[in-house]
């Protein structure tokens, strides 16, 4: 699975934004820059989740379509057990 950005760089920008308070900042532009670099971050994980939901979802629909596989043998298996014991019964009969 591709990810457009790493977890890594998520949370190095996240440890670059976060620990400056509203007191220790000095510009608006400073302000800017945090407020890009958490709207950068968002944007990371809005796309990460987007991909695990994909991968979700096709996981979710290779399980279902083995499911009915695993079913259809267990009804074979069912008949081919019922099969065996009609044969062994007849094979007791003779």
């Amino acid at each position: 699975m591709k990810f457009r950005v790493g977890l890594a760089a998520v949370i190095a920008s996240l440890c670059i934004a976060l620990p400056f308070s509203p007191s220790q900042r000095s510009s608006a532009a400073y302000d800017d820059y945090v407020y890009n670099n958490l709207q950068k971050s968002r944007d990371a994980l809005v796309d990460q989740k987007r991909e695990l939901q994909r991968a979700y979802d096709e996981t979710s629909k290779q399980i279902d379509t083995l499911s009915q596989k695993l079913q259809r043998v267990d009804a074979y298996m069912k008949q081919v057990d019922k099969a065996m014991h009609d044969v062994d019964e007849a094979l007791r009969g003779r």
